[in-house]
């Protein structure tokens, strides 16, 4: 009952990060917000260390078997759920898959990636409010039209799927197993983000892309999308190039890569921070922290996925680039220190505790500023006595990787 019930928190904190930003409220005092952050995450007396809470073990009994075939069983996204749920469990598998070398975690991602695919609009004859039928995961959440497809959703559920199809290619025993099955994995994806190809814009400069709203929010019409949905697009297109060769794909990545980039002010305290709509234009001048109305940090890890992918290939983003991303976890959503974190991007107090959201993604500045990693680690052993697989495979990753 206990992993259950954990299992369905993780995906209702999934669900919860993808509506938009939260409207602007006051700010409290810091001990408000602290009073507010221990009332979610009550203090863990005493505190593990990461030894004994990333384990594989740990993640095997929670996630593995059982847990892993109750959670794909009859998949469906029009609440959002493959997006923001199912969609965390492909991406922890392939890094325990990462962290371990265990072909395992690639049988266990393949029959849950086969049954996401079965969930496509077209194969449930499902209808978009505009009567297309897409093949990709349509959502009846959000859109006061009626049922559309997300690029946000489809970038988030397609990036795992080819992040996959590179890790079991480049095993020859598990490629040689399942080429057919692999092929189709790869075929599948790429008619999803196909579908948002309509949505594609270059420019506004000569080396930038973007996706602009369509057929989805009425605020979102014609305007481009917010970043993090660019970056979950951009990490889709980017982990399609990986696994498939498809150059197009690599240079629409880039080119969202630097319209994200070039919309991020650096502070005067040496950090980059943002705003959950992205500047219309390229930002070209330094502006104080509290100058900047912060995205909030659920939003903020997927806005930054497709930099960290980029920086791992030498595109676009680089070691300066994470260690900027390293100073906001210090300055912004990790000032309170002691593994107390604030929920805005920029560190400020107007949001709840409950935007944190996946605070593991900030993990990937480790490499760079392993200080600002640790203030991530310390939330999750003072203040998750149980993190969900996304978070506990992303801190099995990282330990792994510590000297």
């Amino acid at each position: 009952m206990r992993k259950r019930q954990w299992i369905i928190r993780a995906v209702l904190i999934g669900l919860a990060a993808c509506t938009f930003s939260a409207s602007a409220a006051e700010p409290i005092s810091d001990e408000a917000y602290v009073a507010l952050f221990l009332e979610q995450y009550p203090k863990v007396e005493p505190a593990p260390t990461l030894p004994e809470y990333a384990t594989v073990a740990g993640y095997d009994e929670l996630y593995l078997g059982e847990p892993l075939e109750q959670a794909f069983e009859n998949p469906s996204n029009d609440n959002g759920g493959i997006a923001w749920g199912l969609s965390y469990r492909l991406m922890s598998l392939n890094d325990m898959y990462r962290a371990t070398g265990e072909a395992r975690y690639l049988d266990a991602a393949l029959p849950c990636i086969q049954r996401v695919l079965d969930a496509t609009d077209d194969k449930r004859g499902k209808r978009l409010w505009t009567d297309r039928v897409v093949a990709a995961w349509g959502c009846d959440k959000y859109a006061k039209r009626g049922r559309a497809v997300f690029a946000v959703h489809t970038g988030i559920i397609a990036a795992p799927m080819f992040d996959f199809v590179a890790l079991a290619r480049a095993n020859a025993t598990f490629k040689a197993a399942h080429a057919d099955a692999l092929d189709a994995v790869a075929e599948g994806a790429g008619r999803a983000l196909a579908v948002h190809d309509r949505q594609w814009r270059d420019g506004p400069a000569d080396d930038e892309g973007h996706y602009i709203g369509l057929d989805q929010e009425e605020v979102c019409e014609n305007k481009p999308l917010p970043g993090n949905r660019l970056s979950a697009m951009g990490w889709a297109l980017w982990a399609s190039w990986k696994a498939t060769g498809n150059t197009q794909h690599r240079d629409r990545a880039i080119a969202v890569g630097r319209y994200v980039k070039h919309r991020l002010t650096l502070a005067p305290d040496g950090a980059y921070y943002w705003p959950y709509w992205l500047a219309e234009e390229r930002v070209t001048e330094s502006a104080p922290r509290e100058s900047i109305a912060g995205e909030d940090a659920s939003h903020a890890g997927l806005t930054m996925r497709l930099g960290f992918e980029l920086a791992d290939g030498g595109q676009v983003f680089n070691d300066t680039d994470l260690a900027r991303v390293g100073q906001m976890v210090r300055n912004g959503i990790g000032r309170l220190g002691g593994g107390i974190l604030l929920s805005r991007v920029t560190g400020t107090t107007e949001l709840k505790p409950s935007y944190i959201g996946y605070a593991s993604a900030w993990l990937r500045v480790a490499k760079v500023d392993p200080e600002a990693a640790q203030l991530i680690v310390d939330f999750y052993l003072n203040y998750k006595p149980t993190p969900g697989p996304r978070a506990l495979a992303e801190l099995i990753l990282y330990a792994s990787k510590r000297p």
